[in-house]
């Protein structure tokens, strides 16, 4: 089964992350198919929308602990997978056209870091958000703290990444999150509605708009990127993310010790 699904639908290009046992979580082949497939449509002048969504029930549950669980040497793990990672987001970000977020169920972790990424996005009415990191004692990757603090502001941002808290499509669009809620079933045509809509503006100007966004709220994004990159391989090392992680499997809660 592929991992990645692209599929071109006239001018708009469909990524659909294909692990729905898993809720399309981030595992290392997940995440490089990803970016090979978006770099890829970068150099399509025909492509002009790309859609990102996931198969199943959700949209994309973050990184994938299990694979999380069997690495010995968790450091170089995460500094890899993170490092693939953050080139797509990256990419996205570079990208002179825009990619929308069509959001089918729960995005979670760097799976709501993906959603913060895009230009835009669309929520199923039941879908939900959050910046589960905390609850395995680690911390945001993705570029989440960066993009997360610059939609939402510091406190509820605050809020959002010390908790882990799990956020509703109603109040994803409160709080600037999304741009639409779709109705039950109905993200991907949505989205698809969208993207039809954004083929229709000038390639051009919509690239330079893009590029001025980037220059006004993510000048610094690549060295954050490192920044988080070093913090979660860091903590992945910690005996209270060995905790978090038999506590997610043993459907238990955490017990903490700051070491």
């Amino acid at each position: 089964m592929e991992e990645v699904i692209l599929e071109e639908r006239e001018e708009t290009a469909l990524i659909t992350l294909n692990r729905p046992k898993a809720l399309n979580a981030f595992s290392t082949s997940l995440t490089t198919k990803l970016l090979n497939i978006i770099e890829s449509l970068e150099r399509k002048r025909e492509i002009k929308t790309v859609v990102i969504t996931g198969e199943g029930k959700g949209f994309c549950a973050g990184g994938d602990v299990k694979e999380f669980y069997q690495q010995q040497d968790r450091w170089s793990h995460i500094m890899e997978l993170a490092g693939i990672l953050h080139q797509c987001i990256i990419s996205i970000r570079k990208m002179p056209k825009p990619v929308i977020a069509a959001v089918n169920g729960v995005a979670s972790g760097a799976g709501m870091s993906l959603v913060l990424a895009c230009d835009l996005a669309v929520a199923d009415e039941n879908a939900s958000f959050n910046m589960a990191y905390i609850k395995i004692a680690a911390s945001p990757d993705g570029g989440g703290s960066l993009t997360l603090s610059r939609t939402v502001g510091l406190k509820k941002a605050s809020e959002l990444i010390f908790s882990g808290c799990m956020v509703s499509a109603k109040e994803a669009l409160e709080l600037g999150l999304i741009n639409h809620i779709a109705p039950s079933g109905k993200t991907l045509e949505v989205a698809l509605e969208v993207a039809k809509e954004l083929n229709q503006a000038p390639p051009l100007a919509v690239a330079a708009c893009k590029e001025l966004i980037n220059r006004s709220l993510f000048p610094d994004l690549e060295c954050h990127l490192e920044v988080e990159k070093r913090s979660i391989s860091r903590l992945g090392t910690t005996q209270d993310f060995q905790e978090g992680l038999e506590a997610f499997f043993e459907k238990r809660s955490p017990k903490f010790k700051g070491v």
